[in-house]
């Protein structure tokens, strides 16, 4: 085929499935868990103080995640991924390293 052929090629995609999964516009797990973390704190002793941190537990939680997600909307699964791959790539370069092309 010749590229005059080829560029009229075009495959439809839909956004949602390119589209990060976010709740309240953080990480869907982590919002989740978050969540629940939460709701067990504000019902284990069903007092009005323990109300009053998980609420706080809530908020500044998510709008941690919030903030994270901003940057980088998987952020929680790339860190799992880096610690899953530690032992066969050692982070050790260092601001001092040399570069063997510039020798």
């Amino acid at each position: 085929m010749s590229a005059e052929a080829d560029a009229g090629w075009e495959v439809p995609v839909h956004r949602s499935l390119v589209r990060p999964m976010l709740l309240l516009g953080g990480e869907r797990e982590p919002v989740m868990i978050l969540g629940m973390i939460s709701g067990i704190f504000i019902l284990s002793l069903f007092r009005w103080w323990t109300f009053a941190i998980g609420a706080g537990l809530w908020m500044v939680g998510l709008f941690f995640l919030q903030r994270i997600a901003e940057k980088d909307p998987i952020m929680s699964k790339t860190f799992s991924r880096s610690l899953k791959y530690r032992k066969f790539i050692p982070a050790a370069s260092t601001p001092f390293a040399v570069n063997p092309e510039w020798k």
